[in-house]
Order: structure tokens, then sequence, then C-alpha cells
């Protein structure tokens, strides 16, 4: 005989209740003498026998009813006769997702459901188990103990596929799958278990707590390092307000501190002035009790780097210097006669300034880096342009140079809503000095005018990467250099197509992240934090590295890049907030899945053993027939 709850069999200890009450009982015996009435003695011995067997009587009642009730929840039942374990062939999937780290009635749903493992008695069955970052074959007590949350995610579809390939084509054999975890709805659990080959049992696992009170985003609202604000976002999910402290630290100093006060159901956007120029080991913190994961939220701010600007001039210019001034820049001027070729491959602007020509290592060069994601600012000249910046300027989707117009016109329209321009007006000017142009070159620019003249002619406009100017923009040609619009025209163009790394990237997912170091062939990056060091998929080109990294890292925290052992930026990571959801699949309409309520039932189940169902209704019986002999016993047994 076997139990399906063998921990219940410990309150046979309560037995010894009745025994010491029966053994020491107060009730006792007195004996009276007479005279010379001898046969009332012999009544009182006749008396102190009887009461004596009714007491042992009572007594052994007690004990068949009290222990056929402890049996009884022990639910008895025995092994089957015909089927062998071996036969069976059980795959679990064993959800560790961070949405697992929530509380249940018996601690952390995943630190539980390991725990209810351990105490199963599987190591005798044919078990291979998966999570959404490994998998065991012939699963054993050390890979259990060994098992850790992570950031991956894996859909029910995806695991029932990939435990559909793990079973053998034996069809002899019984195939069970039991899936172990809180079941979100991202999940993606299904309605109905169409595969009729395998047996799909779930355990699905509650949290005694569904409020949640999270971190979900962080952002910068402005690229300007004079300016830049770090914006949080926090949501409550639960029925009742809630309020907790917000910290701001870069690794364990603290930078900044205020409080959220959340309605139901809510959220919140926090501010936080960022004063520093980088925060490597960035952290948010909050004070929650629901889901921890999101209690914390990485992030990675790196120096910015100054963005190299090249400019080769027809002849000496000094407004772009000006302009593009250290330490936001590393500004490079040279004459198309005396050009450092070096510094132009290097650079991540370049401006053609009022060059009538390019001559043949100029135009390869420009082909070349045309490719590589520049930005290129073109100025056009008001002598005869020649036909090897034509066909550049071609190569570029821009043609129109060879109709140059002389008239003078005026500059009077701004695309307002053009992204070089966010952030520069308050309001829309309609009113202003307009400036202007002596003559000018009639370009197609498409529907991406950013400034026009006064005929609707673009005077500046957008191609890819390519910022054109119809016009030169000499002082004898144009005032356009004297205008407050020249600042942040030139400034937006030259910042319109840098990369500045994400805050922080999702575990789990596919992340490319560039990083602007230099390496030779046969160098290599790699990750650290305090917990894990490894060389992640990168590829090098034009003197930066581009990183891939998707099955590792698995735990949030702000990761080192590393080159030769010197550490070059931070890159962060954090679990993604979908697991956050506290929202769970309703089992109630799903059709051919079995549900269980704990592991027990699931390795007691066909194939396993044959439990007889009715047994511990048999000590139910008992149990109340021990307990109508005792009242009978106490009742008429003189």
């Amino acid at each position: 005989m076997q139990f399906y709850h063998p921990e219940v069999l410990y309150a046979l200890v309560l037995l010894l209740i009745p025994i010491i009450v029966h053994l020491f009982q107060l009730r006792k015996f007195q004996t009276e003498y007479f005279t010379n009435l001898k046969f009332l003695k012999k009544l009182s011995l006749q008396t102190r026998k009887s009461s004596r067997i009714k007491k042992w009587l009572v007594l052994a009642t007690r004990l068949l009813a009290l222990a056929s009730i402890i049996l009884a929840f022990s639910q008895p039942y025995f092994p089957s006769n015909t089927s062998k374990a071996q036969d069976v062939e059980t795959i679990i999937y064993l959800d560790n997702s961070f949405s697992m780290e929530a509380i249940g009635k018996k601690g952390k749903l995943l630190e539980r459901s390991i725990q209810e493992l351990l105490e199963s008695n599987f190591m005798d069955k044919n078990i291979s188990l998966f999570t959404n970052s490994e998998g065991f074959q012939n699963m054993t007590k050390e890979d259990l103990q060994n098992i850790d949350y992570s950031g991956d995610q894996v859909s029910f579809e995806t695991a029932l596929l990939k435990a559909s390939n793990s079973f053998s084509k034996d069809t002899s054999t019984i195939k069970k799958f039991l899936v172990i975890s809180d079941l979100q709805q991202n999940l993606g659990f299904p309605i109905d278990n169409k595969d009729s080959e395998i047996d799909i049992y779930t355990y699905q696992l509650s949290p005694e707590r569904k409020e949640n009170l999270k971190i979900d985003t962080a952002y910068l609202s402005s690229d300007d390092r004079d300016s830049r604000i770090l914006n949080v976002t926090m949501s409550n999910t639960g029925n009742s307000s809630q309020s907790t402290p917000v910290s701001l630290y870069n690794n364990d100093k603290l930078i900044g501190k205020t409080s959220a006060s959340l309605e139901a159901n809510s959220s919140a956007n926090l501010k936080f002035p960022i004063n520093d120029t980088e925060i490597p080991q960035g952290n948010i913190q909050i004070e929650d009790n629901g889901l921890l994961f999101d209690n914390t939220l990485y992030f990675s701010l790196n120096k910015i780097l100054p963005i190299k600007v090249c400019s080769i001039n027809r002849e000496k210019s000094d407004f772009l210097a000006r302009i593009y001034s250290s330490p936001k820049f590393d500004y490079s001027s040279f004459l198309d006669t005396a050009i450092n070729y070096n510094a132009l491959t290097d650079a991540d602007v370049i401006i053609l300034n009022e060059i009538p020509e390019l001559n043949e290592i100029l135009a390869s060069s420009l082909s070349k880096l045309a490719s590589k994601n520049k930005v290129f600012i073109i100025i056009p000249s008001a002598e005869n342009l020649g036909s090897n910046f034509i066909n550049f300027t071609k190569k570029l989707g821009i043609s129109g140079f060879d109709k140059l117009q002389e008239q003078e016109k005026l500059i009077t329209g701004i695309k307002f809503q053009h992204p070089i321009y966010k952030g520069v007006f308050e309001q829309q000017v309609k009113n202003f000095e307009y400036p202007k142009v002596q003559i000018s070159y009639k370009l197609s620019s498409g529907s991406n005018t950013i400034l026009s003249l006064q005929d609707n002619q673009p005077f500046l406009f957008q191609k890819g990467n390519s910022f054109i100017f119809s016009a030169p923009l000499n002082s004898k040609n144009s005032n356009f250099i004297q205008s407050p619009l020249v600042v942040p025209t030139f400034y937006k163009m030259a910042i319109s197509n840098i990369n500045i790394p994400p805050l922080y990237s999702y575990l789990g997912r596919e992340n490319k992240i560039t990083v602007p170091i230099p390496v030779n062939n046969d160098e290599v990056v790699k990750l650290s934090s305090e917990k894990i060091s490894f060389i992640p998929q990168q590829k090098s080109s034009d003197g930066k590295i581009e990183i891939t990294t998707n099955e590792l890292p698995q735990s949030p925290d702000n990761y080192s890049v590393e080159l030769r052992g010197t550490h070059k930026m931070s890159i962060s990571y954090n679990v993604s907030r979908e697991e956050s959801k506290m929202v769970y699949e309703d089992l109630g309409n799903v059709k051919n899945i079995q549900q269980i309520e704990d592991l027990n039932e699931f390795f007691i189940s066909e194939g396993y053993v044959t439990e007889k169902n009715t047994f511990w209704k048999w000590f139910v019986t008992f149990a109340l027939l021990f307990l109508v002999i005792e009242t009978l016993l106490l009742k008429y047994f003189k």
C-alpha cells in the first residue's frame, strides 16, 4: 500500500491523546465499608469489572475511528500490477521566467516547484525536463537544484513543439507532457489539445498577491548633454493606491531620490535631471512586495564621444568652425587641394563646402564613404560644376545641379515639423527677416524639403543621410549664415544620424549594439559583470564593433564592455516588463488537458500507478462505523 499524501500519516501521533485521557482519567472507584451488608460489596466488584471492559472498548473504538480518519486523508492506493514506469515517456516544461519569482502559499513559485519535484519519486521514471533556457535528459536532483531564473521567454506552442520532437516514435508508450508554470496569458495557452498522442497536464501555480508596483521604462527626453532629463515611468496594477520611494544610483552611489504615489491601476512619470557626463552603472530602485525583479531597472549612460566633422572647402571658411566647436564636436577643415584622407575616412559628418569639382581620388573616396552611413552636407559652388561633382550627387539621388537660376529669392518656408527643428522653436514663426539668395539651382527634392524659397523651390532638403543646399552660402550670394537659423540647422544636421547606444536592452531577445571602439583583426571584446564574463558575437568595421547578444546574458545587470582588460563602455540588460503583467490563464474551459493540484497527483496518474479512487472512502465509512459503535457502547453497555 502506498499513500497519495504520506505526510498526513504524521497525524497518527494524535492517537496518543485518547490513550492518555483514558489512562489518566480522574474518575476513580472508592470502596465503602458497611457493617453487615455483604451483598453490596459483591455488587461493587461486579460494577467495577463491567466498567473496566466498557472503558477499553470505548478506547479501542475511538482509536480506530481517529486512525481511519487520518488514513482517509492520506488517500492510500495500491501500485499498478499492469503498467510499468518504463513504458511511460515523460517530459516536463518548468517555467523559470522571472514571473515565477512571485510569492505563493509556500514561497516563491519556482523554488516551491523545484522542491516538490525533489520530494516526488521521479528517479525511477524516464523523465526529461527543459526550462526557458536549458534542457536535461534523464533529469537528476543535481539538475533541479541548479535551475535559476532566466530572462528568456517560451510560448506554449514552442514548448509543445520541443516536447513533441523529444518524444520517441514508439506508439506503444504513454507520452506525458507536464507544464509547470503560472500560465500568464502571454504564454499563449490553447483551449484544446488536438494532439491525441500526447497527454498534456498542467500544474498552474498562483501567487498569493496579484497587486504589483513596477518600473516600466526609463528614457532620455533630450540627447543634449547640457539638458538631459531621465524620465522614469512607473505603474500600479493593484486595486488600491500605493506609495514608494524612488532612488537613482550610479553603482552604489545615490545620485537622486524622490517619491511616487500612484492610484489604483494607474501610471506616473518621474523626472531626474542628469548632471553627470556618464552613469556607467546606473539603476533605479523602488520598494514593493509584489514581483521583485521589476523593482530595479538597470541602465547605462555612457560618455558621449565628440562627433567628428570634416569640412572640405574651396576657400577658408570660419562659420563652420564656430558652430562645430569642442567638446561636442571634433572639427577638421581642409582645402580641396590638401585633404587628409585619414581624417575624411574617420569622420561622421562630411561637408563639401562650395567645391566646384572633385578630383579622381576624392570622388572615389566619397563614393565608398557614401555607403557607410556617413552624413553628407553639400553646399554647391557658384562656379561651373564639374562632371565628377555632378556624378557623385547623382549617386546620392540628387539631380538639378545643371540648372542654375540667376534670380534673387527670399528663403520664406520652414518645415517646423522636420526632425532637425524638433525642440528648436517654441512656436511657429511667420513674420521674421527672411534671408535671401542671389543665385540658386533648381533641384528636385521630393517631399522632404526643410527650407524653401519664395517660389516653393527647395533651399535645403534631405535625401537619405544627405542634406543638400540649392545655393552657395558665401556672403556674396546669401546672408543665410547671418540668420538665426544657421546654428540650429547645421547643428541638427550633424547629429541627425548619430546612433547613441540605448539606455538598456531586454534579455531573451536578439540585441544588436554598436560600440565605437576600433580593434585589430584578431582582437575581441567581452562583456563582464560581477557574476559572469563572456565573449559575445561581434563584427568590426570602420572603427566600430557591432555586438549581437541573444542567449547570453540571462540575468539583469550592468555589463562592462572590455577590450584588452580595459573598460571601454557599459551595456545594461533588464527583464521584459511583459513578465510583470500578472494576468493569468483561466483553465475552466480547456479541453483534453488534465489539470492537477500538486505533483503527487501527476506521478500516480495512469501509466505510473493504478489508484483505487474509492479506497479512501472505505476509511471514511470505517470511521463513521466506529463512532456509531462508540455511541452505542456509551449509551447501552452497562
